[in-house]
């Protein structure tokens, strides 16, 4: 019995017990030989259960053999860390060969669900999206960056007229499976078409309700790995019906599908039933180890070096720009990063060995020379490039040249991950020197950017002190000069405040 209710940080995230089974046309004894580059550390013994998995009549698909598997130790690890745990993820399964059954008697063909280290040289070419319909997104943060996140997301628009006009799921953007694999689904009492991630003990509270698939793409030492997706439209359903999102799931628990099937919708809500403030509408998605917790996820790098270079494009430059009414504060983790789909990784996020890396992009040993250094670009922190009379980018520690200002001006600065202090410094007429603070970041924090009042004319320089050498960015303009700041033009939702009680 599986228990997957999809989680990433600050949610909740998929704690399962799996035991699979599903149709076969004959009982068979299997042995499997597990190949890896990592020496495995479990042992399990495997028996046939066959049962009866119906295929769905809107999807085109192969009933897939499993098999019912116990196993004799897990292996889970702990990391310390400030993020909310999670309950546990699945139990430990052995890996498996499965076989597809054809209802119409032909040969049976055999499936095989590979090790990990398969996509080191072996990529998808799928993404789960289509890219003109996200507008923005980021890749696996891990835990060597500023602040880390357990998965990666694509974020979708909210004002798009595509999804405002739609009336059937069908209408709305398809979501597709990455690999080939078996798809897994909650068994009752959680519903992968209902899961409530909670934020009550937030002031004011709030929750939200999403929909959750999970494909078995991959195996190692004995455990499967699940390409997870969580869809999390941000809404409470405060006036739809519990099972509001089933139409939306085209699969079947246990049902075998190849890389590119089509799986899925994503619901994106119009601004009205989207949850107000900076919260985007979004699909998290990762490489999940079953029997674990928050940090047993790998960065998800199983896709082709076209697919990541265009999702590096659009998590690095929005489509709608970084003043999109659609825009949630999750967006920043992408801000100026390097291309690639996990960032600082440490060796028990990389699927390819057990070497932290700074970008992983390929194979795991290609990576090893990439440069993990995040860019902010100056010219395009919110000022227009024409108004801008002084700008500046790096890392570390930095004085700049005195600067004379003949008209009142202000300034926008940014920085990659704290703990970073901007410093304006005035040099008065006297011949004194005014050292005041515009702004400064705290340990631990992601990108975060700020904007300064109005300033009179003078002489100032500016002291930059980032010490753990993230990156920085710092831009000056007119006072009178528009400034597109990210989150100021989100129109209203529905909740919070006044959000009804959680259904928990």
């Amino acid at each position: 019995m599986k228990n997957y209710l999809l989680v990433h940080i600050k949610t909740i995230i998929i704690s399962a017990s799996i035991i699979v089974s599903t149709s076969c046309a004959s009982s068979t004894n299997s042995t499997i030989t597990q190949n890896s580059s990592k020496p495995s550390q479990t042992s399990s013994s495997i028996t046939n259960q066959p049962q009866v998995s119906q295929t769905p009549t809107h999807h085109k698909t192969q009933i897939v053999e499993s098999l019912s598997l116990t196993a004799s130790t897990t292996v889970t690890k702990n990391t310390k860390t400030e993020l909310i745990p999670t309950d546990k993820i699945a139990s430990t399964v052995q890996p498996i060969n499965t076989t597809s059954v054809n209802p119409t008697d032909k040969p049976t063909v055999m499936q095989t669900i590979p090790d990990i280290s398969f996509f080191a040289s072996n990529k998808s070419q799928q993404f789960l999206v289509d890219f003109d319909h996200i507008i923005a997104g980021h890749p696996h943060v891990g835990q060597r960056s500023p602040r880390p996140h357990n998965d990666a997301q694509v974020y979708f628009s909210n004002s798009d007229n595509r999804w405002l006009e739609a009336t059937d799921p069908s209408d709305y953007p398809p979501i597709y499976a990455v690999a080939n694999g078996i798809v897994q689904l909650s068994d009752p009492p959680n519903y992968h078409y209902y899961n409530v991630i909670d934020h009550s003990e937030y002031d004011p509270p709030w929750w939200h309700v999403g929909y959750t698939i999970a494909i078995r793409v991959a195996t190692y030492q004995n455990h499967n790995i699940n390409f997870l997706y969580s869809m999390e439209p941000y809404i409470t359903l405060h006036n739809k019906p519990m099972d509001f999102y089933k139409d939306f799931i085209l699969v079947e628990d246990n049902q075998w599908v190849n890389e590119g099937d089509l799986i899925g919708y994503m619901y994106v809500p119009p601004f009205s039933e989207r949850l107000s403030g900076p919260k985007s509408s979004h699909i998290a998605f990762g490489l999940l180890k079953d029997k674990g917790g928050t940090w047993d996820v790998y960065a998800p790098a199983i896709f082709s070096e076209q697919i990541v270079e265009q999702f590096a494009n659009i998590y690095r430059n929005p489509s709608e720009g970084w003043s999109s009414t659609s825009y949630g504060y999750d967006w920043n983790r992408g801000r100026g990063l390097p291309t690639g789909m996990g960032w600082m990784i440490t060796g028990s996020e990389n699927p390819f060995g057990d070497h932290p890396l700074d970008v992983l992009m390929y194979d795991g040993i290609i990576d090893k020379t990439l440069s993990g250094a995040a860019q902010i670009n100056s010219l395009s922190l919110g000022f227009s490039e024409q108004d801008i009379f002084y700008s500046k980018e790096g890392h570390g520690n930095f004085t700049s040249d005195i600067i004379t200002t003949t008209t009142d001006w202000k300034a926008i600065a940014a920085s990659i991950g704290g703990p970073t202090t901007f410093n304006i410094i005035f040099h008065e007429n006297s011949g004194q020197i005014r050292k005041t603070q515009m702004f400064s970041t705290r340990p631990q924090q992601n990108y975060a950017m700020s904007i300064s009042p109005k300033i009179n004319p003078g002489q100032v320089s500016f002291e930059i002190l980032d010490e753990s050498n993230w990156g920085w960015a710092i831009a000056l303009a007119p006072a009178n000069s528009p400034a597109d700041m990210p989150g100021t033009l989100i129109p209203e939702g529905y909740c919070p405040p006044g959000c009804p009680p959680s259904p928990k």
